[in-house]
């Protein structure tokens, strides 16, 4: 089995006490320690966390695991088991993110973040409305762990849809997925990583979040959700759970009911029920 990662500016250290049962791949990393083996990045992409995507999106190997660097230190033996009946069973398994984000939702965390400006998502919108995607079967991905058997359509679809879209891969991969009409199998994230970690809302596999940045100045989405609803048909209501942190304004965005009870005094709602 092949586990690969793709490394950029150098964000985090490889880790080299790695599980036995995999032979491991990094792309970026010219003389990495053992057991890491190198292979090279594409010279046409200048931007760091787009080349950072390019070979996450297109896998180069028949068969896989890719997981994002930051995570490579919580792997164990538990891992590689899981890895080996999942790949037994199906050819293309993805986490479902425990947020589980409506299309709303996940462009309102775009712009919040500043990760992807209006103009983008907008402009996103309206061409994947126009090739038929139904943006109520949004399906809301947590691609930081992927394995997947020669799916090289789906991929060279994502990668088509992710650089019209921004610098995230959530909104591609899901536009990708559906249009591609690709088969897959899927598990909440929490259930998942709990098998071999711990991703409780305390637990370690949150507690290591590196490598953001920023694309534009971020802020209040509401007058981009409210332009999305129109494009998208999706009601604000039943599509767009929204809520801020009454002590610091912090935006929460989707399924919450894990880090808050139902009217929570910590909470003031704006949207959703």
């Amino acid at each position: 089995m092949i586990i690969y990662t793709c490394l950029t500016n150098n964000y985090v250290d490889l880790p080299t006490h790695m599980p036995c049962g995999a032979e491991y791949y990094v792309f970026g990393v010219d003389n990495p320690p053992a057991p890491w083996k190198s292979l090279p990045n594409p010279k046409f992409i200048s931007d760091p966390v787009r080349l950072s995507r390019y070979h996450k999106i297109y896998c180069p190997f028949d068969e896989s695991v890719y997981v994002d660097a930051s995570r490579l230190h919580l792997l164990n033996d538990s891992f590689i088991g899981l890895c080996e009946a999942i790949l037994e069973e199906t050819n293309f398994f993805v986490m479902q993110h425990p947020h589980k984000h409506t299309y709303l939702e996940e462009c309102a965390e775009y712009y919040n973040r500043g990760w992807v400006d209006e103009k983008t998502l907008i402009e996103f919108t309206q061409e994947i409305k126009e090739s038929g995607y139904k943006f109520n079967k949004f399906f809301s991905p947590m691609c930081t762990i992927l394995i997947r058997r020669n799916q090289w359509h789906f991929n060279d679809l994502w990668w088509d849809w992710y650089i019209k879209g921004g610098v995230r891969d959530q909104l591609s991969f899901s536009v990708a997925l559906q249009l591609s009409k690709t088969k897959y199998e899927t598990e909440d994230a929490r259930s998942f990583l709990n098998r071999f970690t711990d991703a409780e809302p305390d637990g370690i596999w949150w507690k290591n979040r590196t490598g953001d940045y920023k694309y534009h100045e971020g802020g209040d989405p509401s007058e981009l959700i409210d332009k999305l609803s129109v494009i998208t048909g999706l009601n604000k209501t039943m599509r767009y759970r929204a809520a801020r942190l009454r002590e610091t304004g912090q935006l929460i965005l989707g399924d919450r009911s894990k880090y808050f009870t139902k009217n929570d005094p910590v909470l003031d709602v704006i949207s959703g029920l």
